[in-house]
Parts: structure tokens; C-alpha cells; sequence
């Protein structure tokens, strides 16, 4: 009897001392999830450009409609836009922070090829003045980069040209199937303490 008694009293001071152990060790396990938390909480990118992507909002660009009618494969011989040249942007606007143009690539377009031109002025007494203070930054996106353009995520893009007072761009799109695609012609302001920029573009694609 006496061996019996020892062993359950022994048996129950273990099986109770690991049950404050685990108590313990459970606002420690808790603390330390919520710390993880904030930590996490509070790692951001830093620099220029992601200071810039931070406050890329959708209020401060601008959109412009293409001059031409969305295009369609149902509008072209045969359902195809091959050999056929859509004009998507003859305008002259002004660039406070960003302007985009948003334009479709029909379905079953095999070769399709942006090309185009740009040039930006700035207003000095009176008068448009070309020169450096002139700027703009030019960008092609698909819809997912251009979503995440605006959302100030790190993002890609289909073509680029840094900040210059005018330009040109000639880029191959990729092949359309079945369905039409989306893409955003961006012009952008990089230097935003010189005031707005006006711009003259002439775009269009062929296909």
C-alpha cells in the first residue's frame, strides 16, 4: 500500500507541475506571435521611387480616351487586324502628375507594334521652352503592372524611357488568342517642382 500511495503521489505532483509549466509558457508563446505581428507591421521599402509609388493614387492620374473607336477582330476582313493600323492618340494635354491612356489590343492580333512620338514643353514668360525642366518619364503597361502602378507596388514594364523632353517608342505587343488585351500608355511628371509639362503625342499601332 505504501508503494501504491507513492507512486500516485508522484505520479499527480508531475502530471500537475507540467500543467503550470505549459500555463506559463503560453502568454510567452502569445507575446512573442504578437510581436512577430508588429514586426512585420513595420518593415517598409524606402527610397525615391518608393516614396513616389506610395502616393501614386487613382485621383492623381489623369485619363485620356484614344481617338478611335475600341478595336474589335469582328471589324477586320476574316475576324484578323493583321495588316491593319489603328491611330490610338493625336492630342496635345498637360501633365501635373501622371496622364494615362488606356487602349486594346484586338483578338487574333499576331504582331502588333506601338509605335509613336512625344514632346513636352514647360511655360516660361509666356513662351514654351524644351529643355530639361521640360521632362517626363514615358511607360507601356498590361493591366496587372499598371494595377500594381497604382497601388504603389514594385512593378515592372513592358517598355520604359527615362525622363526626357521628347521621345519615341517602337515595341512589339504579345500575340492576342481569342480575347482582346489592355494596355496603359503612361506619361508621367518626374519632376513635379517645375509645375505642369505639356506634351504633344501622336501614337498609333499597327498590327
Amino acid at each position: 500500500m505504501s508503494l501504491v500511495f507513492t507512486f500516485v503521489a508522484s505520479y499527480a505532483w508531475t502530471h500537475r507541475r507540467h500543467i503550470a509549466l505549459a500555463e506559463e509558457a503560453a502568454p510567452q508563446t502569445e507575446a512573442t506571435y504578437a510581436e512577430a505581428r508588429e514586426a512585420q507591421k513595420m518593415v517598409t521599402i524606402t527610397g525615391p521611387m518608393a516614396d513616389y509609388m506610395s502616393h501614386q493614387q487613382p485621383s492623381s492620374v489623369e485619363t485620356l480616351q484614344p481617338i478611335s473607336h475600341k478595336p474589335v477582330a469582328s471589324d477586320h476582313v476574316g475576324g484578323s487586324p493583321v495588316g491593319t493600323s489603328e491611330a490610338i492618340l493625336h492630342s496635345t494635354f498637360s501633365v501635373k502628375n501622371a496622364v494615362d491612356l488606356p487602349f486594346e489590343i484586338p483578338a487574333h492580333a499576331a504582331n502588333a507594334q506601338l509605335r509613336g512620338t512625344y514632346r513636352s514643353f514647360v511655360q516660361k514668360n509666356g513662351a514654351p521652352s524644351s529643355d530639361s525642366t521640360a521632362e517626363v518619364e514615358f511607360l507601356l503597361f498590361n493591366e496587372q503592372q499598371y494595377a500594381d502602378f497604382l497601388n504603389g507596388r514594385p512593378s515592372d514594364a513592358l517598355f520604359s524611357a527615362d525622363s526626357a523632353h521628347e521621345g519615341e517608342a517602337n515595341c512589339s505587343l504579345p500575340p492576342t488568342l481569342s480575347h482582346a488585351a489592355k494596355y496603359h500608355l503612361v506619361f508621367r511628371n518626374s519632376s513635379r517642382t517645375e509645375g505642369k509639362k505639356i506634351v504633344q503625342a501622336d501614337f498609333r499601332v499597327d498590327f
